[in-house]
């Protein structure tokens, strides 16, 4: 018994009798016979509409092949009848006076004059497209101008070249008025109306039952003429350029030169006596419905529903840290009643895990800050014994020596007195920390009575400690050796300048410039041993950066570039090494 209830509260049970209910009784048969029903229907729809546009093209196929065969019967005697020029025109004139259907026919030599027709000899055809298209390729070939230089009106000009002892001599040209389609729609049974457009074995439209202005609107989207021409007898469905939906057919006028492409709209069409051929979806849309409702109405109440109440509890989580405490009722699927427990388990143990995690990190920081503190005062502590050493001093020499000591302990204890306020769960705002230690440095190291032109810029950079340290000491050394060597020239007041600048995602560069010239130091106090030179070198290795020194008359310029860490990486800070 409980084995049946828990079978029942199963959401993939429940669905599939759901729409097992739905599908049988139709599901099988009304798929396979609507299929097949619509295969078929499209079959018979486009073998009609295949034979249909051969009858309606007939009259046209029977004009096309006349002048085809004019042409070429004409072609064959040029040879005999080129030698008199009046006898030839009398041929043109004679065969254009027996077919009425044709308006112009004649022969036009290698040069693109009219050496005799039915009208106007002597007329110059070079600038004539059909003329071009023949001398460059002579072959039969057939062309619509839309306005002949002779008919003044759209023709179609069928040609032939003619060659004498295998040499090109010229063509004849035979021009078929193109007009409204005569189409024998007694043939045709009612309800069915075809339009019917013929074109050439190169895709150019010859003439058009609608005429040609708007021939583009009935034919196929996707598929050029030209391609069509390839395939000799075929038929298909698809869009014309206006959308709508019809049943194309093409047949053959003359075999690989000009071509009848007949269209229906699916509307017009009928499968079978009394049947629309939109018939055959009803059943496949009823069945669709009809799942679409089940399928609905199971999803939404057994999953839907309480899925969106998970979710609005997930969102409030996310925003509040609060979830709800009151579960899913009874009646849901057993899955969605263990998901529901699942997350307000999962929610409670995140909150548990991130106050303990809070707490680790107040402990680390309270105790990394305290590091801080205690190894400032330490520093502090030595300056201030290395400061009794230097009263007692009695030489110079090692009173100065004794103050350049003092001053980098004071650096390094500044250095660790700004970790201590800007420093956050192991990062360090470097710009930060460099303005601030320059900053000090720049106020407390020249009298008052020196006006310093001072610029400073700093992008935003965020290090690691092992990596922020030595960037600080080498900053607080440069700006200290900068103060000791500072000059000016006459006119001008002495000048440093700062620059922590971002290159790219992972390069960062930093340049330390002083104005030189007139000491404002006494050679004597200026005077160095090299350490502090030593000490950048050191600090940019440390930092893994490269140093470029630049020392002229006027200016001295420190600049390091420095790889920067990417976060995204576990990183392991490591000991500092050793200065050498």
């Amino acid at each position: 018994m409980k084995l049946s209830l828990r079978l029942i509260h199963r959401l993939w049970f429940r669905i599939a009798v759901l729409l097992s209910l739905a599908l049988f009784p139709i599901g099988l048969i009304s798929v396979s016979l609507a299929h097949q029903f619509a295969q078929a229907a499209d079959q018979r729809a486009e073998a009609a509409l295949l034979a249909l546009t051969s009858q309606a093209a007939q009259r046209e196929e029977a004009l096309i092949r006349a002048g085809f065969g004019s042409s070429n019967a004409l072609a064959a005697v040029m040879g005999a009848v080129l030698k008199s020029t009046d006898a030839c025109s009398d041929i043109f004139a004679d065969f254009i006076e027996d077919n009425p259907d044709f308006s112009f026919s004649g022969f036009v030599d290698v040069d693109g004059i009219l050496q005799c027709g039915s009208d106007m000899d002597g007329f110059d055809f070079s600038e004539n497209p059909v003329y071009q298209g023949m001398r460059e390729n002579p072959a039969v070939r057939s062309d619509l101008v839309r306005f002949g230089p002779i008919s003044k009106t759209t023709v179609i000009v069928l040609s032939t070249p003619v060659f004498i002892d295998n040499i090109f001599q010229g063509y004849v040209a035979v021009s078929l008025p193109s007009r409204e389609m005569n189409i024998d729609f007694e043939q045709i049974p009612d309800g069915r109306p075809v339009t019917l457009v013929t074109f050439n074995k190169d895709g150019d439209v010859l003439s058009a039952e609608s005429g040609l202005r708007d021939v583009g609107k009935h034919l196929p989207v996707g598929r050029s003429l030209a391609d069509l021409a390839q395939k000799q007898r075929i038929a298909f469905s698809g869009e014309t350029r206006e959308g709508e939906r019809r049943v194309f057919a093409v047949v053959p006028i003359l075999p690989n030169q000009i071509y009848a492409i007949g269209s229906w709209s699916r509307t017009n069409l009928s499968v079978a006596p009394g049947l629309a051929m939109a018939t055959p979806m009803i059943f496949p849309i009823v069945m669709w419905l009809t799942c679409l409702g089940v399928a609905y109405f199971a999803v939404d109440r057994l999953v839907i529903k309480h899925i969106r109440r998970l979710g609005r509890d997930m969102l409030r989580f996310t925003r509040t840290r609060r979830h709800n405490d009151i579960p899913v009722d009874n009646s849901a699927p057993i899955e969605v009643r263990e998901i529901d427990l699942a997350w307000r388990n999962l929610a409670e143990q995140i909150i548990r895990d991130e106050a303990e995690l809070e707490g680790t990190i107040h402990d680390k920081t309270v105790l990394l800050k305290e590091v801080h503190h205690r190894v400032k005062n330490n520093l502090q502590l030595i300056a201030s014994i290395v400061n009794m050493k230097m009263r007692k001093a009695r030489s110079p020499e090692a009173r100065v020596a004794l103050k350049e000591v003092q001053g980098r302990v004071m650096s390094i204890a500044m250095v660790h007195r700004n970790l201590y306020e800007t420093s956050t769960e192991g990062r360090v705002r470097a710009d930060e920390l460099l303005n601030s230690i320059i900053g000090t440095l720049l106020s407390a190291g020249l009298p008052n009575e020196v006006r310093l032109d001072s610029k400073v810029s700093y992008d935003p950079i965020t290090l690691y400690p092992d990596q922020a340290v030595p960037l600080s000491l080498l900053a607080a050394e440069s700006i200290t050796n900068a103060l000791k060597y500072l000059g000016y020239t006459k006119g001008e007041r002495p000048r440093i300048v700062v620059t922590l600048e971002k290159l790219t995602k992972d390069r960062g560069i930093l340049i330390i410039e002083n104005s030189k010239g007139i000491p404002l130091t006494s050679p004597d106090q200026a005077s160095g041993t090299g350490l502090g030179q030593g000490l950048i070198g050191a600090f940019a290795r440390q930092i893994g950066g490269t140093l470029e020194v630049l020392d002229t008359e006027h200016l001295y310029q420190i600049k390091v570039e420095f790889p920067l860490a990417t976060f995204d990486e576990e990183h392991s800070e490591s000991d500092f090494t050793e200065l050498s």
